[in-house]
């Protein structure tokens, strides 16, 4: 009676320890399509760095994975999904400036041609 009570209380930590932390292949897989998503919106041009951090992150997210450290490969892609982010949103923003300054000088041109060069000060 002594040995099972002993030894089930050690085969249930062994497989909590098992089952703690599983394997966060989502997680890798949305920090993937947030990079994609980034990339699209033009994060090359606008956000950089902000990109080539979410690449590192995701790189070293797949390392985790691949050496079975689950937990740093889920922390690892969780911030490059952060930083995929930022990216999409540096991204977006570069370009609403430019299509507001797209437009400011569009404006500009079509007051020039209604009201003449001379009119406009």
């Amino acid at each position: 009676m002594t040995r099972i009570a002993f030894v089930f209380p050690l085969l249930f930590a062994f497989l909590a320890a098992c089952a703690s932390t599983p394997p966060p292949r989502t997680a890798l897989e949305v920090a993937e399509r947030a990079i994609d998503e980034a990339r699209r919106l033009g994060a090359q041009d606008y956000a950089p760095v902000e990109l080539s951090r979410a690449a590192q992150r995701l790189a070293a997210a797949g390392e985790a994975f691949s050496e079975r450290d689950y937990a740093a490969a889920g922390r690892h892609a969780g911030q490059a999904e952060l930083e995929a982010q930022l990216a999409q949103l540096r991204s977006r923003a570069a370009t609403g400036r430019e299509e507001v300054r797209r437009r400011v000088d569009e404006n500009a041109r079509l007051r020039r041609e209604l009201l003449g060069a001379d009119s406009i000060r």
